[in-house]
């Protein structure tokens, strides 16, 4: 019976290195994602932890608003970041027309189509010799 038990135990010994050498080593099965640890049923993530088996829980990852730690103060204001030098653009102002006020395009209007127009009086001489006033396209 002792001889039975020597050639188990040496075949055990002997196959224990190559079951070793054949699994991949532990430190690469936790490499794969480390933000997700698994912690045999447990999964824990940004979302919080997570059990799962017979009797299923979640944990949330967030602290309760009511909770707040010893020595715990406000919100921390940073400063903003150096903002570089704004360019320097000149924008000429745009370009406009000026056009003299309607009245005097009136008056230059009758001035150019009749020889007697008189400005002050708005009127011209008819060749009989009627006064009439001028209604040019500017009134």
């Amino acid at each position: 019976m002792s001889a039975l038990r020597t050639i188990i135990f040496g075949s055990v010994v002997g196959f224990v290195p190559l079951a070793a050498s054949a699994a991949p080593p532990l430190a690469t099965l936790q490499q794969r994602n480390p933000a997700i640890i698994n912690v045999q049923s447990t999964y824990c993530d940004y979302r919080g932890c997570f059990g799962f088996g017979p009797q299923q829980w979640h944990r949330p990852a967030y602290v309760q608003p009511n909770y707040r730690p010893l020595g715990a103060r406000g919100p921390t204001y940073y400063q903003p970041r150096a903002q570089p030098r704004p360019q320097l653009t000149y924008d000429p102002p745009p370009i406009r027309r000026i056009r003299p006020p309607a009245k005097d395009m009136h008056v230059e209007w009758c001035r150019n189509q009749y020889r007697t127009y008189n400005p002050r009086t708005d009127r011209f001489v008819t060749y009989e010799g009627i006064y009439k006033t001028c209604n040019s396209p500017f009134d």
